[in-house]
């Protein structure tokens, strides 16, 4: 009986996992949103950088992308991996999907963070503080790269965590 229960929890370790970071990932969306919408200081200032445009767009951009990637994005790629175990009954490589789920899932929210701090910063020295877009960009310009490796770092890791599934429907 006990080796029942191990194999089901292995059998659905994977698709567990990625349900559990669409739940993370939906929980610091409702903070954010909360953040967004807070009237009291200093969060009433995002909702000002956000429609004031420029850089505050980046905010806004990382905060829809967190949305749909971050929740909806995982809930998909749970109920895939779902798909494949269950219904399929195929074995995957779970050591292969594993790494490949760490880079996505810590790819996806150090970027968008980092580009929504980007979007904040440079939102309120534009829109609050009025500075001269030549200071905003000076101030975003060390951001840029690393906000691209980031990148770089999420679309390696869903394309390695993607592979096994790829291969499984190829089969199928």
């Amino acid at each position: 009986m006990g080796d029942m229960k191990e194999s089901i929890h292995e059998k659905y370790k994977i698709h567990r996992m990625v349900k559990n970071a669409s739940i993370i990932n939906l929980s610091i969306s409702i903070i954010w949103t909360f953040l967004i919408v807070l009237p009291l200081e200093p969060f009433s200032i995002l909702l000002r950088i956000i429609v004031g445009g420029g850089p505050g767009v980046w905010f806004l951009l990382a905060y829809l992308l967190h949305l749909i990637i971050g929740y909806v994005g995982f809930t998909g790629l749970s109920f895939l991996y779902y798909l494949i175990e269950e219904k399929w009954e195929t074995k995957l490589n779970n050591k292969f999907i594993i790494g490949g789920f760490y880079l996505l899932f810590i790819g996806v929210n150090i970027t968008l963070i980092t580009l929504a701090v980007a979007g904040a910063i440079g939102g309120y020295y534009l829109n609050i503080i009025h500075a001269p877009v030549e200071d905003v960009r000076s101030i975003l310009e060390p951001m840029v790269n690393p906000i691209r490796m980031l990148s770089l770092i999420t679309i390696i890791g869903a394309l390695i965590f993607l592979v096994p599934a790829y291969k499984a429907l190829i089969r199928k």
